[in-house]
């Protein structure tokens, strides 16, 4: 696994989870309503990216780890674009979660 790439991912995951996690009431719920899923699901998907990143970071100590917690993201992030797609948020929008996706798979690779 390549470490700064893999640092990269780490905190990008890190820092996105805790601020949807932390963000006013009102906006995790106007989020919620703009992807079509429940509050509580927009929650547990903010957690899993902390928990994702966590997952990387264990990673660095216990490769199979890693692993999972790579192959869960990336396919969170394909959640994540499809969702985009369907709200139609732009090309730009759609691309994000796919390149996160794309460094999340380069970290192992690398």
């Amino acid at each position: 696994m390549n470490t700064l790439l893999a640092g990269i991912v780490i905190v990008f995951f890190g820092v996105q989870g805790v601020a949807r996690l932390s963000a006013a009431p009102e906006h995790q719920r106007a989020a919620a309503y703009h992807f079509g899923v429940s509050l509580s699901e927009y929650r547990k998907v903010s957690g899993l990216l902390i928990l994702g990143g966590l997952g990387l970071a264990a990673g660095l100590a216990v490769p199979p780890l890693g692993v999972a917690a790579a192959v869960v993201l990336v396919i969170l992030m394909m959640i994540v674009a499809g969702l985009r797609v369907v709200s139609q948020d732009g090309a730009l929008r759609v691309a994000l979660p796919l390149a996160a996706a794309a460094l999340t798979a380069g970290a192992l690779v690398w």
